[in-house]
């Protein structure tokens, strides 16, 4: 006789089966309450909903991705998953919801209704986290979604984010978000009241965090009165022309404005002295005075990640522990005066990181990676310029060098050079290697080796065997670099692995991907 099948799930606890059931893509938890009653039950007490309607296609920018197999095209199984989840929902509360639509999929004219109506579910079972998206192709901002003002008054809410929407805020219009403490703005139109941003962030009192992220008719961001402000990020807000921060608790901040129309005054009204990492992005208007005035008010900064157009870059701090460092221009002379870094990260042209070779004080730098652009201006690659960095920064532990080389000319050393040449830097303790395709791959070696002897030495040689194997027989003859590491990129195709690996194990060296 055979044994009877025993349902263990329905056996389990019912906290146990809702936080399972929390972990699985909402619009297929609303299809499996069809299957008992008591599933349903479960159902109406989940404490969060993500649900996304958009096209399969859609490409995602993190961290908007949604779970996989979350995404839906079916517009009728969509509406109906959110009404059940909402409208059948049996708790006090709701601890998040999370709406990405794309409106153009949708195209009712009783759209903004209906979505009023889920927001409206949500409200009255006092959402904490509200993250809502709505996308429209057209591009059209006259048609975005107009968020109704009863979300500005919503006690609850710890955690609002808006993408793609519309706010109309008026002088007279309640802002009272007493538990706000991180708001999102993403491609928001503001309109109505001149300084909309500034008078809803006014009626967050306790708001840590506060991001504005591509946002339209927004003349002024004047950020004041929010003594636990912690997190701040202004980014691409074009039609921005003045910021002004007060904000004594500010431990992260950063401004990104590329490629901007109009220049943009920013003011911190007083010394943030627990600012520890900045992010400053604006490549045609900051100024060396400005920087410098920021620079003051920073006594506690620890890193600092820059892009700029400036011609004079002087970077003189001694708190600085990070440097991220992009300048724009090919003429821009450096200089880096920070005697506790201990990373430096450098992209960009080569001429402004060698003049800053004879005042950068190296003593505490552990990480430094470098990537030279539009090396194809010049003739050659830097080789002496580099070695003599090298020699700097000696006491450095890791050192990443991308190389875009676009011909063996570039690398060759010349006979005159390498007579006055002094020996190789051995100090470097490991050296990461990045090269792109060229045609000159043995000389790639032999330059590096000109310059540096590394303890140990990894190389990602993209997908050319005969960098590879180029490598396998200049390296095979230096004694002084006692571990080697092939990196191969996980897209490289089976032939070229097999070529790799028959290479590496005749070298009697490591393969890695």
């Amino acid at each position: 006789m055979e044994e009877e099948e025993i349902d263990r799930i329905s056996q389990l606890p019912d906290e146990v089966l809702r936080r399972i059931l929390s972990l699985v893509p909402s619009k297929e938890v609303a299809r499996a309450k069809l299957v008992s009653k008591a599933w349903q039950n479960l159902f109406e007490f989940l404490p969060s909903f993500e649900f996304f309607f958009l096209r399969r296609t859609f490409e995602f920018i993190p961290p908007r991705s949604p779970p996989p197999g979350d995404i839906t095209d079916d517009m009728s199984s969509f509406i109906n998953a959110v009404d059940s989840a909402l409208k059948l929902h049996k708790q006090l509360t709701l601890d998040q919801l999370k709406l990405c639509l794309d409106l153009d999929l949708i195209g009712s004219g009783t759209t903004s209704l209906m979505i009023d109506s889920w927001i409206d579910a949500a409200l009255e079972r006092n959402v904490g986290h509200l993250d809502l998206w709505f996308l429209r192709r057209d591009g059209d901002l006259d048609h975005l979604y107009l968020l109704p003002v009863k979300v500005f008054s919503a006690r609850t809410i710890t955690d609002l984010c808006l993408d793609e929407c519309r706010l109309e805020i008026s002088r007279d219009t309640n802002i009272d978000l007493p538990g706000l403490r991180k708001l999102c703005l993403r491609r928001i139109q503001c309109q109505g009241y001149e300084q909309p941003v500034q008078k809803l962030v006014s009626g967050c009192p306790l708001i840590q965090e506060l991001e504005t992220s591509f946002c339209s008719r927004m003349q002024w961001l004047h950020v004041s009165g929010l003594p636990n402000l912690q997190r701040l990020r202004v980014v691409n807000c074009y039609e921005l022309e003045s910021i002004q921060i007060d904000a004594p608790s500010l431990q992260y901040c950063q401004y990104h404005l590329y490629h901007g129309v109009l220049p943009c005054d920013i003011v911190f009204s007083s010394s943030s002295e627990f600012l520890k990492e900045f992010i400053l992005y604006d490549d045609q208007y900051i100024t060396e005075d400005f920087f410098q005035s920021l620079l003051v008010r920073f006594p506690n900064l620890e890193i600092l990640d820059m892009m700029c157009g400036m011609q004079r870059i002087e970077i003189s701090h001694n708190r600085l522990k990070r440097l991220d460092l992009r300048p724009t221009r090919a003429d821009a002379m450096l200089k880096i005066d920070t005697p506790n870094l201990q990373s430096l990260n450098y992209l960009g042209y080569r001429m402004p990181l060698i003049s800053a070779i004879a005042s950068v004080n190296t003593l505490s730098l552990r990480e430094v990676a470098i990537d030279f652009v539009n090396l194809n201006i010049c003739s050659y690659f830097p080789i002496l310029q580099s070695k003599e960095f090298f020699e700097k920064i000696r006491h450095c532990q890791d050192m990443k060098l991308h190389m875009h080389v676009k011909s063996k000319q570039q690398l060759m050393i010349p006979e005159r050079l390498r007579e006055i040449l002094s020996p190789p830097v051995y100090y470097i303790k490991h050296l990461y290697l990045t090269v792109d395709n060229c045609s000159g791959y043995q000389y790639i070696i032999d330059s590096v080796l000109w310059m540096c002897h590394p303890q140990t030495l990894s190389i990602s040689p993209g997908t050319a065997p005969m960098f590879l194997k180029s490598s396998i027989t200049i390296l095979g003859t230096k004694k002084n670099t006692s571990s080697v590491v092939f990196l191969v990129p996980p897209n490289a195709g089976d032939i070229i692995w097999k070529r790799f690996k028959l290479m590496m194990m005749k070298a009697k060296w490591k393969l890695t991907e």
